[in-house]
């Protein structure tokens, strides 16, 4: 079944095609007076017996034929002419490409169970890989410059990812970013099972040397706002400012924390250890005072609810005990931290994997009194009590979700 584009793309062509005829027919000469004469005469009720001649109909268009990319097309053609016709650049784009996937569709897959089509199979990826290298030479061969990365892209668009970067460089961060994604797509499908620490290790290194490769040609100006703009850092904060409204200093200062925090977080690394959490929760700290210091009102809580998962959650019990405020919110937070980290800290594994200390027993045990104590102090004793229920499992530890795909 044809899809709706291509629907409307023949009724369009249709069109300009009647449009067509009308246009160049040769217009009638201007009547002359003696022609009025005639005609105010002729409008008279005629007194012959023998009758008009038929009016002829216009000629209908020409019937327009939908043509399937095949080997053999006049492909350059076709293309000429959806140019002609007066179509967007875009259109045309659009309607060539689709093309191309008609074509291209099940190339190098179809022999694969519907089971192994996912990007988890490296043969699958391989093959998808495959046809993103056809599509990009064939829409070259086709479009030419209108097939560049930075031709598609509206003027909105653009000005969101780039700002006022020129075309060329637009082109080379594009298919860099496209390069460097086909590699994280075949590190993800060549993973082993359980190898999840070394995986974000090697993303973390791609996307390390990726960075590189943009200081390259791009000013030091340019990268930056460029990453302020498109980098990983700038969309988790975006995600973390959903329904925060911010203007561009507040955002570009906290952006440079959320870059700074990005750099120092272990986990992104790969490395997931009770070390790796301690530095981690030190690192959230900072972020949080950082950003409570560029959003000075009830705008820092709104924040911290994208930012800062453990607040999410405290967040979420709050929500059920009007008494507690943001900023009761906020400290409990904090102090679920900090409980976190002595704990974790206090807890390693002594040398030879022999039982904790008697000295370190009593450190455990007066972190938890104090730990306790603190949010008696916070929230009162039947507050406390209902959150202390709530945390009966022992103590959180709630770290984020670390994307590891491609």
């Amino acid at each position: 079944m044809k899809s709706s584009l291509v629907v409307l793309l023949l009724v369009s062509l249709a069109g300009n095609a009647a449009l067509a005829v009308f246009a160049f027919r040769r217009p009638a000469a201007a009547p002359t007076p003696t022609d009025r004469s005639a005609a105010i005469a002729t409008s008279a009720p005629a007194t012959s017996s023998t009758p008009a001649p038929a009016v002829a109909n216009p000629p209908a268009p020409a019937p327009v034929d939908w043509q399937t990319l095949k080997p053999d097309a006049n492909r350059h053609g076709l293309v000429a002419n959806l140019r002609a016709a007066g179509l967007p650049p875009a259109v045309v784009r659009a309607v060539v490409n689709q093309m191309i996937t008609d074509r291209l569709t099940g190339a190098g897959t179809d022999h694969l169970p519907f089971w192994k089509q996912n990007f988890g199979n490296p043969e699958y990826v391989a093959a998808q890989q495959q046809q993103s290298i056809q599509r990009r030479e064939m829409l070259a061969e086709l479009l030419g410059p209108d097939a560049r990365p930075s031709a598609s892209l509206d003027a909105a668009t653009r000005e969101r990812r780039f700002g006022s970067l020129s075309d060329e460089k637009i082109d080379q961060i594009e298919n860099l970013t496209r390069e460097y994604g086909e590699l994280r797509t075949q590190l993800f499908a060549e993973r082993k099972s359980g190898d999840g620490q070394n995986i974000m290790a090697a993303q973390a290194a791609v996307e390390q040397e990726q960075r590189a490769e943009l200081a390259t040609f791009l000013t030091p100006a340019e990268l930056e706002q460029y990453e302020m703009r498109s980098s990983q850092s700038a969309n988790r904060l975006m995600s973390s400012l959903r329904g925060v409204d911010v203007n561009e200093a507040e955002y570009a200062m906290l952006f440079h924390a959320q870059k700074t925090f990005d750099a120092a977080d272990p986990l992104r690394a790969g490395v997931a250890n009770s070390d790796a959490m301690i530095q981690r929760n030190a690192a959230q700290d900072v972020l949080n005072e950082q950003a409570r210091a560029v959003l000075t009102d009830d705008r820092f809580y709104e924040y911290l609810k994208g930012a800062d998962a453990n607040y999410a959650r405290t967040a979420q019990f709050a929500a059920n005990h009007p008494s507690i405020t943001p900023a009761m919110t906020y400290e409990l937070t904090r102090i679920e931290r900090e409980y976190q980290s002595t704990m974790m800290a206090a807890s390693r594994g002594a040398p030879g994997g022999s039982p904790p200390s008697a000295d370190r027993m009593a450190q455990l045990t007066a972190a938890r009194k104090d730990y306790q104590d603190r949010i008696n102090a916070l929230l009162g004793p039947e507050t406390a009590a209902a959150y202390a229920q709530r945390n009966r499992s022992g103590v959180i530890i709630s770290s984020p979700a670390v994307r590891v795909g491609p």
